[in-house]
């Protein structure tokens, strides 16, 4: 129960110091949300394109549809997880610095869409 409240206390004092712009000797709190973007990895390239993305169940269809119409054309072929939520890993060398943040869906993510990709391989 501690650890929750630590947590909460925590997550609490974010919300402010970035809502309220405040400048500490950790860095500047107003510029943090948008220095978290611009470090998170959201697309891996491997030959592929890897991307976790967010949306609503109509704009999730219109994507599968479009990712089928193209893979019974032979132009492409992927794998689809959803989820309801998603996962972030932070490494972090500087709070207000050196950063980088990896978004995964829950649930399996990109393994989950990987091995649904796979099986679409060997079809």
């Amino acid at each position: 129960m501690l650890y929750f409240l630590q947590i909460l206390l925590e997550n609490c004092l974010g919300w402010f110091l970035m809502k309220y712009k405040i400048q500490s000797a950790d860095g500047n709190w107003g510029t943090y949300k948008n220095h978290l973007i611009t470090t998170t990895d959201y697309q891996k390239f491997e030959d592929m394109l890897k991307m976790t993305l967010d949306g609503n169940s109509q704009q999730r269809e219109q994507l599968t549809r479009y990712l089928e119409h193209n893979y019974q054309k032979g132009k492409l072929v992927y794998g689809l997880q959803v989820a309801d939520g998603a996962l972030m890993t932070c490494l972090v060398f500087e709070r207000h610095g050196q950063q980088v943040h990896f978004v995964d869906g829950a649930n399996g993510g990109y393994t989950a869409a990987a091995k649904k990709m796979k099986e679409r391989l060997i079809l």
